[in-house]
């Protein structure tokens, strides 16, 4: 969901959702690293008549699935709102296996999905129709899925915590152990992107999906850059620093200028321009006179406050002659 309370034809409302007001994107991620591979944004019903009869979620589905050129075989997985039997069956004859979880009220299940069981925690039942099976699981509460992926007779162990605060391990079927694994990358996208997003508050209505855009390729790019890292470099970079440097790298060769006052926290350092800006232009920098003096970046400080009428043409930091000039730009 892109946050937006203005007026547009787009807005959706989405009261369980975190944002309740804005547009609707559908993301296809990756479950690991929550890489975006392919979005499309939500326009609202549409009055014309669909050829092949899907509903809603099945076309999302296999509209971002095309889009994204997956290898054969791959596990999609996908919540209930998308889930069903002819999905299942059409993403299988595509050469994709699939997993989620589904509403009972769906059409062409089977029985054991739709009436109630007596289980208790741990125990579950199946049922499989061609390349599709049914798994019905007792958690708290009745869990049930859909699965081309994983056979229904493969069991394994996760853990629940009891009333007196311990954890026991309860026997759950496969498909519903992997499905929690590799279920939210798209959340693990909207984590990366909601931490130094760039968006502020506009009256246009496109301001907000042009901000959404700009972070989905900033995180997009700081996902490939850690993952097309070498195994020998030891420095590890943050998203912030990441977008610290891309930002220079963009704007180096374009400002001349610099802003005055204090740093804010992260650039608080003896000086304030980087490495890789204040060394780029070695030989270019010139010093310059101002009619004003300004306070020397190297060699001022609260207790010896030295003003100087020079500064750098390249950097515009005011500077001693000698040996401030030097010092700052490494000669």
């Amino acid at each position: 969901m892109i946050a937006f309370k203005g007026r547009s034809s787009l807005k959706q409302y989405m009261p369980m959702k975190p944002v309740k007001r804005g547009y609707k994107v559908w993301c296809l991620a990756d479950s690991t690293t929550g890489y975006v591979s392919s979005f499309e944004i939500y326009k609202g019903k549409t009055s014309e008549k669909v050829a092949d009869n899907h509903t809603l979620g099945e076309r999302v589905v296999l509209n971002m699935c095309n889009q994204a050129k997956l290898v054969s075989w791959t596990v999609v997985a996908f919540d209930n709102f998308f889930t069903s039997m002819r999905l299942a069956e059409e993403l299988y004859k595509r050469e994709l296996y699939c997993v989620g979880t589904v509403r009972v009220h769906r059409k062409g299940l089977p029985e054991i999905l739709k009436k109630k069981s007596k289980l208790n925690r741990g125990e579950f039942v199946f049922a499989t129709k061609g390349v599709v099976c049914a798994i019905k699981w007792m958690d708290n509460k009745e869990v049930t899925l859909l699965s081309t992926s994983y056979s229904p007779k493969d069991v394994s162990e996760v853990n629940r915590r009891a009333k007196d605060g311990s954890q026991n391990a309860v026997s759950c079927p496969l498909a519903i152990a992997e499905y929690n694994r590799i279920m939210g990358g798209v959340d693990r996208f909207d984590q990366l992107r909601e931490r130094y997003a760039v968006g502020r508050r506009s009256i246009k209505w496109w301001h907000r999906i042009l901000y959404w855009l700009i972070d989905l390729a900033v995180v997009n790019s700081f996902i490939m850059y850690k993952a097309n890292k070498r195994e020998h470099e030891q420095s590890r970079i943050d998203q912030l620093g990441f977008r610290l440097q891309l930002a220079r790298q963009l704007t180096s060769g374009y400002t001349a200028t610099r802003k005055r006052g204090r740093s804010v926290s992260f650039l608080a350092t003896k000086s304030q321009v980087p490495d890789d800006v204040r060394l780029q232009q070695v030989g270019n920098h010139m010093l310059q006179t101002n009619k004003t003096f300004r306070r020397c970046r190297l060699c001022s400080s609260a207790k010896r406050e030295k003003r100087t009428r020079y500064t750098c043409s390249v950097c515009d930091v005011p500077l001693c002659v000698d040996p401030c000039f030097r010092k700052f730009h490494g000669k």
